[in-house]
């Protein structure tokens, strides 16, 4: 069964009744040094005390002793239960509790153990004291290496977040970079592209100038062609003409407005006698040229005859008002 100064011993080393209780019974009642181990092993349950309230002070209130008001003299809470100590059967020597046992087998080789009803004599305030100061230091350890433990957390943590920093920005930095080259990649393309739609204009316009270039040498052809033609057939008929003697001529006399004049003539008649015809279709000013060759009669020729003047036997004359 446990022995009531464990619990008391505790209570009295200012750990709370409740926490007392459950080491007490997390340990099985193995006794006093299972119980504090138990208590140093779980400082966050001991850090919960009331504020205002140290490691080694009774909780206002309580009775001397550690009993609760409702506790009687002497009795034994659920939980409690040990053995009064543990005895060496190969030495005979009495041991606190289970880890002053496991102690004495490491130093002595001792295997044998059994429980006993021998009750050793309660801590001293001396030994309670120096049992709370070793306490205070295993709980100040293990507050420092949570501390540290905590401190190089945050660095950690830090470095985390510093390198997730970096790759961030080096993402952001690559994404910046793509979408850059995207950018010059299009507008490259878009220059191209237009480079090329401007030589095709380019190619389009000189096209149409060829092509405009040989209509206007194909009209140009055309017209040397036919004035060609025009004084093929004017030399032809004045080779005819030399060759025979017409005494009549047919001229076709060109109005500036209105249906040609065609009349019959005497190639012995004179280029008056035309001029005289044609002033009674045309008022005002005039004079008689033809066009090919291109020739305007004058005064000094309207007294020769039609024959000298190249009108026999046919001819065009145009008149001309300007």
């Amino acid at each position: 069964m446990s022995s009531k100064s464990d619990h008391d011993t505790l209570i009295e080393m200012g750990f709370p009744p409740d926490k007392v209780a459950r080491a007490l019974k997390a340990t099985k009642g193995a006794g006093l040094q299972p119980a504090m181990d138990w208590l140093i092993s779980h400082p966050d349950d001991l850090e919960d005390e009331p504020a205002g309230r140290s490691l080694g002070e009774k909780p206002a209130g309580e009775p001397a002793g550690g009993a609760s008001e409702d506790q009687d003299e002497g009795e034994i809470q659920d939980g409690e239960q040990t053995a009064q100590s543990l005895q060496c059967n190969d030495c005979q020597k009495l041991l606190r509790d289970a880890n002053a046992a496991q102690n004495h087998a490491a130093k002595t080789g001792h295997v044998n153990f059994s429980e006993s009803t021998t009750a050793i004599k309660p801590l001293t305030e001396e030994e309670k004291k120096a049992k709370l100061l070793e306490l205070k230091q295993r709980l100040a350890e293990k507050r420092e290496l949570r501390a540290l433990q905590d401190k190089e957390d945050e660095k950690s943590r830090e470095r985390m977040r510093r390198q997730s920093g970096r790759e961030l920005t080096e993402a952001k930095n690559k994404m910046e970079e793509k979408e850059m080259q995207k950018l010059l990649m299009a507008k490259k393309k878009e220059k191209e592209e237009e480079k090329i739609a401007k030589a095709k204009i380019k190619a389009q316009i000189e096209a149409d100038k060829k092509e405009r270039a040989a209509k206007r040498e194909a009209a140009k052809q055309a017209t040397q062609a036919q004035k060609q033609e025009e004084a093929a057939a004017e030399a032809a008929a004045a080779a005819a003409a030399a060759k025979k003697e017409y005494t009549e001529t047919r001229l076709q006399i060109r109005q500036p407005t209105g249906a040609p004049i065609t009349q019959t003539f005497q190639s012995t008649d004179t280029l008056q006698i035309v001029h005289d015809l044609v002033s009674q279709h045309v008022t005002g000013p005039f004079k008689l040229m033809t066009t090919f060759p291109r020739k305007v009669f004058g005064d000094s020729e309207m007294q020769q005859t039609l024959k000298d003047l190249n009108l026999v036997p046919s001819a065009v004359l145009v008149v001309n008002t300007s």
